[in-house]
């Protein structure tokens, strides 16, 4: 009985980073609806804090994380045909990328969809902005599925779901910093379920 508390108890943790992610998503998505939707190319580059600890971590070493960001398949006349209150959900980017351990830990490689919008624009120079990106995808991983090691995770799975957010300062039209936060977990379909939670920072490239 205890062992099962305990299961469930680390169960909801590993859930805690993607509902709060989630939560801030769907404050943002009312905002988004009023704001432009991202739908051009980019490159991304990151440096992330692998499984960071003050989210529940317990692997450890940096993340160097390469992402392309396609052109959204949907164009501007298509969203215009949709009813207004759903158009900041109809043009995703689709996404490829991976997430490359540098100390032995786990790594990932994923494809998803991206969606991104404008926030606001002109803040301090002509074209600059802030933009706010959801991702959502299957991601493949190396990982333990189970292990007794205290520094490895039990990912339960090597295909688990990806969530990502992305708060970013838009310096110009072709640059993009951003603070950034991943999520892999099986959202409780398998035993075990413990989450890895990477947070850093990326440049972006739009061409």
């Amino acid at each position: 009985m205890l062992k099962h508390v305990r299961m469930t108890v680390r169960i909801r943790r590993s859930r805690g980073p993607a509902i709060a992610g989630l939560a801030a998503a769907a404050l943002l998505a009312p905002a988004a609806g009023h704001a432009q939707n991202i739908t051009y190319s980019q490159v991304m580059f990151g440096v992330l804090a692998h499984d960071a600890h003050f989210l529940g971590g317990k692997e450890h070493g940096v993340d160097v994380n390469p992402e392309v960001i396609f052109q959204s398949p949907i164009d501007d006349a298509t969203m215009m045909s949709v009813p207004p209150a759903f158009r900041w959900m109809v043009q995703p980017r689709p996404t490829l990328g991976a997430v490359i351990n540098t100390s032995g830990y786990t790594d990932q490689a994923y494809l998803g969809g991206t969606w991104t919008w404008q926030l606001a624009s002109d803040l301090f120079r002509p074209d600059d902005g802030i933009t706010f990106s959801f991702f959502f995808g299957p991601g493949v991983n190396d990982g333990e599925i189970h292990s007794n090691q205290a520094d490895r995770k039990n990912l339960g799975s090597n295909i688990l779901f990806r969530e990502s957010f992305e708060l970013g300062y838009r310096i110009n039209p072709v640059w993009q910093v951003s603070a950034y936060m991943d999520h892999i977990s099986n959202g409780g379909l398998a035993k075990y379920n413990q989450s890895i939670n990477n947070v850093g920072g990326r440049v972006g490239y739009a061409f």
